[in-house]
């Protein structure tokens, strides 16, 4: 049996997961059981007709700027919802573009770095109030070999010419969301085991977010602490072993 529901304001609740981890699913059964509106993920909210096949470091930074304007957007129906009382799970979290990127340059291609771009990107919309954090984000924590196989298992959503970049990226995201976030900012971010069947995995989602003390929207200097780990060098030394030359499109 669920528990009962702690949190008597509106909250957004971000799922966020690897490729293949089985997030839009999680996100999806979570928001029934909180009865809460969905948010698609910026990708698919753009048609999925942005190329993600990039080739040069000018071509990525304008994807990563589109699916961060998309961010944006997001960021306002989800105020708009929960303005109207409403709670809200988002399907990937807005930081999305700012991780992802940090990953691929971490991992892939070093001279790729549009992460610092970013970063001040999302400063200027945040001073609009056009993007935003959500207050919780709960990483799904999947095997690689297990996500790998569903990203490959399913070419209609997952690109086959990208899985295996996803894949090197994925293991920067894991350590970004599963370790580096919960330990700078503890009660906004956390992770669950995300392997086994999908109602279950959201049920867990569930219990895990009513262990978190109800928080309010982040703040500006809470914001601004967290953009700070991408202006540099970026978060903290990861262990998974860094690109040197090589084509970032596996």
């Amino acid at each position: 049996m669920a528990p009962a529901r702690r949190y008597r304001e509106p909250v957004v609740v971000a799922v966020e997961g690897s490729s293949g981890s089985g997030k839009t699913t999680a996100a999806t059964a979570l928001a029934t059981l909180l009865s809460a509106r969905l948010v698609r993920e910026a990708y698919d909210r753009l048609g999925r007709s942005v190329p993600l096949e990039v080739r040069t470091r000018a071509e990525l930074a304008e994807l990563e700027a589109r699916l961060l304007d998309e961010e944006g957007r997001r960021w306002s129906e989800l105020r708009s919802a929960r303005a109207r009382g409403e709670s809200v799970v988002l399907d990937t979290g807005t930081l999305g573009p700012l991780a992802y990127s940090w990953g691929l340059r971490e991992g892939l291609e070093p001279s790729w770095d549009v992460v610092g771009d970013l970063a001040r990107r999302a400063r200027r919309s945040r001073a609009r109030d056009a993007w935003g954090l959500a207050d919780i984000t709960l990483y799904l924590d999947v095997p690689e070999g297990v996500a790998l196989a569903r990203a490959r298992g399913a070419p209609a959503t997952h690109d086959p010419a990208l899985v295996e970049r996803h894949q090197v990226v994925g293991r920067f995201e894991r350590l970004l969301y599963a370790r580096e976030l919960p330990r700078r900012f503890p009660g906004r971010f956390g992770s669950v085991e995300g392997e086994g069947d999908p109602r279950e995995v959201a049920l867990t989602l569930q219990e895990r977010l009513e262990r978190f003390a109800p928080l309010p929207p982040w703040s500006e200097a809470e914001t601004e602490r967290l953009l700070a780990l991408f202006d540099g060098a970026g978060p903290a030394a990861t262990g998974a072993p860094r690109a040197r030359d090589g084509d970032p499109n596996p």
